[in-house]
């Protein structure tokens, strides 16, 4: 009977002490655990500020960059992709990772709030609308050329409804326009003011996501010069505009319009003045001397920007750290500065899927391969990183 008892005690010390012992390790396994997360989180901060100051050097680097001053070698009321500015951030190896990035124009873009123009010249609006071919180009008219080279559906209420977005009063443009009460049902508020974004776009009426997107690598929304409700819009540099916006600012000359351009830059050349393009185009178009700078007036095209993006990745470990800066030289060409900055840390599902897509290749059908490399297809730096 004792030793029956003194066995059943052993075995209740022992089991006593498993637990303790489990108890111990789970414990100790915990602080471990959350030890490994707490130096996790500690190294992926150091590398993010890490990261940061880093994008910050090279986004001083790149105003230095864009500065232009009187005397140097490149003419500072010219602006093409020939320039230092045009070509790639040389990508900086640095202790754990690396950094890259390019220069941007904006200026070679569809700028969506020179929209806002139409506000108070409501009847320009109507007599670009209602002029299917001849004439001067316009913003109206060239975003109608855009989308139907996108082809997307081209209608009097899409341009309508850009202007009332942009506009800063309650008034419909005209019978197509849409204000407050049209959005109440989405809901959405109108927001009455130039856009800050070109994804804004989307909350226009009329507008969708997925358009959007196709849309974005050709738009942006830059301020405009002036104030409300006199407004001047941007312009855009046909040195560095892309294909489909140089057959969008041709109109009815399209094909021409944009080959003499792009032959230009790939003979290595670009245009000094909005004169040597227009002296250019009535030597080769049907058109009497005097008639291009009417149908592209200089208040549409240009040879010079002012206002650029930055583009930056920097991976430093698991760390990968994005920037997008908008820079502005408009009041001080010598010294321009950042008037907008994003900067966000990329999750790391959205690296997953990048390697695993990088991984399956780009999916170019011979067709666009071939289009890629055609003669005067000659891809800025922002392309060749695909932004």
């Amino acid at each position: 009977m004792l030793t029956h008892t003194s066995a059943k005690q052993d075995g209740v010390a022992l089991l006593a002490a498993l637990v303790l012992i489990l108890g111990i390790v789970m414990v100790l396994s915990n602080i471990f655990y959350r030890h490994q997360i707490d130096v996790s989180q500690a190294s992926d901060a150091a590398l993010s500020d890490q990261a940061f100051l880093l994008a910050l050097s090279v986004e001083r680097w790149a105003r230095q960059r864009l500065s232009k001053t009187e005397g140097m070698d490149e003419n500072t009321d010219v602006d093409h992709h020939g320039e230092n500015w045009a070509q790639a951030v040389p990508m900086l190896p640095v202790e754990g990772g690396l950094i890259r990035g390019c220069l941007l124009d904006l200026q070679g873009l569809i700028n969506l709030n020179n929209f806002s123009v139409y506000a108070e010249d409501q009847e320009l609006l109507e007599k670009e609308l209602s002029t299917l071919s001849g004439g001067s180009v316009g913003i109206a008219s060239l975003w109608r050329n855009f989308l139907t080279l996108a082809d997307l559906p081209v209608t009097p209420a899409r341009m309508a409804t850009l202007v009332d977005w942009l506009d800063d009063d309650n008034q419909l443009v005209n019978p197509w326009g849409a204000e407050q009460p049209d959005y109440d049902s989405l809901p959405r508020v109108v927001a009455n003011t130039l856009m800050s974004d070109a994804t804004e776009l989307a909350a226009v009426a009329g507008y969708d996501v997925r358009e959007v997107q196709s849309l974005l690598p050709s738009i942006t929304a830059l301020p405009l010069a002036g104030t409300s409700p006199k407004l001047t819009p941007t312009t855009i540099n046909i040195n560095t505009a892309s294909e489909n916006i140089l057959r969008a600012l041709g109109g009815e000359f399209s094909d021409t319009f944009s080959a003499v351009i792009l032959e230009t830059r790939d003979e290595g050349r670009y245009f000094e003045t909005n004169q040597d393009l227009y002296q250019e185009l009535e030597r080769v178009l049907p058109i009497s001397p005097g008639e291009a700078a009417k149908f592209w007036p200089s208040t549409l095209i240009n040879v010079k920007s002012d206002l650029f993006q930055l583009y930056l990745e920097v991976q430093l470990g698991d760390i990968e750290l994005r920037l997008k800066s908008t820079i502005d030289r408009r009041k001080n060409k010598e010294n321009p500065v950042v008037m907008a900055r994003e900067i966000f840390l990329v999750p790391d599902i959205v690296l997953e899927l990048k390697v695993e897509e990088e991984s399956y290749g780009t999916g170019e059908s011979e067709d666009e391969a071939e289009r890629h490399t055609d003669s005067y297809r000659i891809q800025t730096a922002c392309e060749a990183l695909g932004v």
